[in-house]
C-alpha cells in the first residue's frame, strides 16, 4: 500500500506505539498532540518524527490518516472541534483507539468528509512499545465506514497485528470481555499474592513462587482450550482437598470466599464437560461449595 502522512492525536501508550511502527514502516508522521508541548516533544522523540503541538487542529493538517488516542470522554469533544475547523476532510482517513466506543463518535467528521473509523490493539500496553517489541500477532479490532476499513486492514497486518472486524453495536461488549480477561485478571492476581501474607511472603515473593503457575496455566488454554485445561481437585472430584481449602478461606474476607464459590461451581460445569467427573460427584462438589464458608 502506499505511504501514508499521519498525525497522532493524543500520543499517550497506544498513540505512541502505533506511531512509532507506522513511522518504522515508511509512513510520515506529520503532527503530534500531548496536553503540554513538553510530552508531545517526548513523543515525536519516540516515534521518531511529527511536529509536537498542542494544537490538534494544527497536528491533523496536511495528514491521511489521524489516529485519535486521547481519552473516551474526550473523544466526541475533539471531533466536534475538528469538525467545526476549516480544514478539509473529504478523503481523510480518522480513526480512534478507543476499545469500548464505535467510529459513530467521530459523526460530525464524517459529516465533513471524514472516513472513520475505529482501531482498538487487543493488548496490555502499560508503556510504550518500540523497536523489536512489535504487536506481532496482536488482533486490531476495526468497524467504521467501509473505505477506511479496507485501508486500516492493510495497514494492520504491516506492524505485526492481526486485524479482526468487530460490529459496531458490539464495541462495548467486546471492551467489556477484554477487561474480564486483562485488567480483572491483574485484580484478581493481586488478591492470590496477597493472601500470601499468610505463608508469610510478601507480593512480590508470591508473584515469583506463583507467577510460572499462571503461564504454564495460560498456554495450556491456549494449547487446549478452557476445557481440557482445567486442572486441580475440582477436576478430580477430589472432596477431601477441598475439604482442606474450606478451613484455609476462613483466613479470606468474606467477598474473597463469595468469589472463590463462584469460580469453583464454574469448573464443576467445565469438569462436567470434559468428562472428568460424573453428575454424582458435580452433585457433591455442588453441595460441599454451598457449606463453605
Amino acid at each position: 500500500m502506499r505511504k501514508l502522512r499521519f498525525s497522532v492525536l493524543g500520543a499517550g501508550r497506544i498513540g505512541q506505539t502505533l506511531g512509532h511502527l507506522l513511522a518504522r514502516q515508511g509512513h510520515s508522521p506529520i503532527g503530534l498532540t500531548c496536553r503540554t508541548l513538553r510530552s508531545a516533544r517526548q513523543a515525536a522523540a519516540f516515534i521518531g518524527g511529527g511536529a509536537p503541538t498542542t494544537s490538534n487542529v494544527r497536528a491533523a493538517a496536511g495528514a491521511d490518516l489521524i489516529l485519535i488516542g486521547t481519552p473516551d470522554k474526550t473523544i466526541a469533544p475533539l471531533a466536534a472541534d475538528l469538525a467545526r475547523s476549516s480544514l478539509t476532510w473529504s478523503g481523510r482517513i480518522v480513526a480512534h483507539t478507543s476499545g469500548a466506543l464505535s467510529s459513530a463518535v467521530l459523526e460530525p467528521l464524517r459529516r465533513r468528509g471524514a472516513r472513520v473509523a475505529s482501531l482498538h490493539p487487543l493488548a496490555s500496553i502499560a508503556v510504550p512499545r518500540s523497536g523489536d517489541q512489535r504487536l506481532q500477532g496482536t488482533p486490531f479490532a476495526i468497524e467504521g465506514d467501509p473505505q477506511s476499513v479496507r485501508i486500516l486492514r492493510s495497514l494492520v497486518p504491516t506492524i505485526g497485528g492481526v486485524p479482526v472486524a468487530i460490529p459496531a453495536r458490539a464495541k462495548a461488549l467486546y471492551h467489556l470481555i477484554a477487561c474480564l480477561l486483562s485488567n480483572d485478571l491483574v485484580a484478581f492476581l493481586s488478591i492470590g499474592f496477597e493472601a500470601a501474607a499468610g505463608l508469610g511472603l510478601s507480593p512480590k515473593a508470591a508473584a515469583r513462587l506463583y507467577l510460572p503457575l499462571v503461564r504454564g496455566t495460560i498456554e495450556n488454554v491456549a494449547r487446549l482450550g478452557t476445557v481440557r485445561a482445567l486442572t486441580g481437585p475440582v477436576s478430580r472430584g477430589d472432596l477431601a482437598t477441598l475439604r482442606l481449602h474450606a478451613e484455609a478461606l476462613r483466613m479470606l474476607p468474606g467477598d474473597l470466599r463469595k468469589l472463590h464459590r463462584l469460580l469453583a461451581l464454574r469448573s464443576v460445569t467445565l469438569a462436567l464437560e470434559a468428562g472428568t467427573i460424573t453428575r454424582d460427584e458435580a452433585t457433591r462438589l455442588v453441595r460441599q461449595f454451598g457449606s463453605m464458608p
